[in-house]
């Protein structure tokens, strides 16, 4: 073949390349016409591999991407911290203990901000760390504690959850924000009793852990077997006194529901307390400390050490935990900034999307995790992301990351009995009137490549919308 024809040859490949991304084109839009999309506004991008467009569908609209948002977290913690970062959370004590086994001094934990700290997830649960606790004690011979149990949490600042978050979400489980220490990933199941009347107020049976201090009041009206869990707790994250209000389904079980736990540093401290107190080893009271304690000053006693960060960030994207991407976002902050909050983490992702190209115009961020509704991206910023990451860490390794459709995580229920069912790895995210899927895909001619699909304001709710999204993955996988 010689020049001439090589050179027809790529342009009549060129010419297909183009009119057949005009007709898949042509087809998504016939789709976003459809009732799932009355009122909407939907953008989509797709980015191969290097980085070329290959479909923008109002791309370069602001929208709300909810959960998708993790990526960005995750991702740039993996950048930042390395895939085999762990956390780190020190117990031990100040002071010195006197020949009748007094500690002179007080019990100190050190946070490190370890979202999995105590978390069945990943073996052991909080109880089990709190039975090592005594048992070091008891070891030491330590039979009182002249001063307090102390919560050192200097690690990040005095704010655990974005301004932004709607306050009907931050008592619930999934609402909980991030402290300098976490543990059951802040979270306590609420019970109620069994066999209520219905349309009779829902009566507390107990909690799960039982959380010192905590006082609920039910509102909640007891519905028909069939009506789902509507119950929503309300209350500040430091404040021990609560309100649930909604309904919940007649059952002949207790029936539960998740709240987040308040003020977890002085919780876990209460825990503790409580828990040498049957062993009979008093103390003075609970204090949490925001100076960090001189080295001089702690005696380690033990350490807990987390899973790799690469462990943490897959659970973060599969289950779509708002925990984790929020202390990610203040510890890279801490690293990279010397400051362990929301501002500094945000900051820092900003400056790093910004260093890649995309326009700082293009995305707002509030927080790590998606959960605020004044977060926003244009599809096109998200997909240029997420080439830049595929440079730095590789497609294969991103992979492991996301969320098979129809096989893992918050998309196996995507694509089921489709051609394209495992093609795609998709961050799903989901609120009142927000479906998004973010990631990567594998193309029917084997070419891979980066999607960004946002739908914000429809109107027949986000099942609709997943099955005209369906649709439309279906159509970029046999097209392309």
């Amino acid at each position: 073949m010689n020049r001439w024809m090589l050179i027809c040859f790529f342009a009549i490949q060129g010419v297909l390349g183009i009119s057949q991304n005009v007709e898949v084109k042509s087809k998504i839009e016939s789709i976003l016409k459809t009732e799932a999309f009355d009122f909407a506004s939907v953008g989509i991008s797709i980015r191969s591999i290097d980085g070329n467009e290959v479909l923008d569908i109002d791309a370069n609209k602001k929208l709300i991407p909810a959960s998708s948002q993790k990526l960005i977290t995750t991702f740039n913690a993996i950048d930042v911290l390395g895939a085999k970062y762990k956390f780190k959370t020190r117990i031990g004590y100040s002071g010195e203990i006197d020949r009748s086994g007094t500690l002179q001094g007080d019990l100190v934990v050190i946070g490190s901000g370890d979202p999995t700290f105590g978390a069945k997830r990943f073996g052991q649960g909080w109880q089990g760390i709190i039975k090592q606790v005594v048992n070091s004690v008891k070891e030491k011979g330590i039979k009182c504690i002249d001063g307090n149990i102390d919560i050192r949490t200097n690690v990040f600042d005095g704010q655990p959850i974005p301004a932004s978050w709607p306050y009907g979400d931050v008592a619930n489980y999934f609402g909980s924000g991030a402290w300098a220490v976490n543990f059951n990933e802040n979270e306590y199941s609420l019970h109620f009793k069994p066999r209520i009347n219905k349309n009779e107020i829902a009566q507390v049976e107990r909690t799960d852990p039982e959380i010192p201090y905590l006082k609920i009041k039910s509102e909640v009206i007891t519905k028909g077997k069939n009506t789902g869990d509507n119950a929503y707790i309300y209350g500040d994250q430091y404040h021990y006194n609560k309100i649930v209000r909604g309904s919940i389904p007649y059952s002949t079980k207790s029936f539960k529901i998740r709240g987040s736990i308040p003020n977890p540093p002085l919780s876990f401290a209460a825990l503790i307390s409580g828990a040498l107190e049957k062993e009979g080893i008093l103390n003075s009271g609970l204090r949490i400390t925001k100076k960090p304690i001189k080295k001089s000053s702690f005696t380690e006693l033990m350490n807990v050490k987390s899973e790799s960060l690469s462990k943490i960030v897959s659970a973060a994207n599969f289950e779509s935990i708002n925990l984790y991407c929020e202390a990610l976002l203040r510890l890279i902050g801490k690293k990279e900034k010397n400051e362990g909050s929301i501002e500094a983490g945000l900051e820092l992702i900003s400056e790093r999307l910004e260093s890649e190209g995309i326009d700082k115009h293009s995305f707002r961020l509030e927080d790590g995790s998606g959960l605020s509704p004044r977060n926003s991206i244009a599809p096109s910023s998200f997909t240029a992301f997420l080439n830049g990451a595929i440079q730095k860490e590789g497609r294969a390794n991103l992979l492991k990351y996301i969320p098979q459709t129809g096989v893992s995580g918050t998309v196996s229920t995507l694509l089921q009995k489709k051609k394209s069912q495992k093609k795609f790895y998709l961050k799903s995210g989901s609120m009142g009137g927000v479906l998004s899927y973010t990631g990567i895909f594998e193309g029917k001619s084997g070419s891979w490549y980066t999607i960004c699909f946002i739908s914000n304001n429809h109107s027949h709710g986000n099942r609709a919308v997943k099955k005209q999204a369906e649709n439309i993955f279906e159509l970029l996988y046999l097209k392309l």
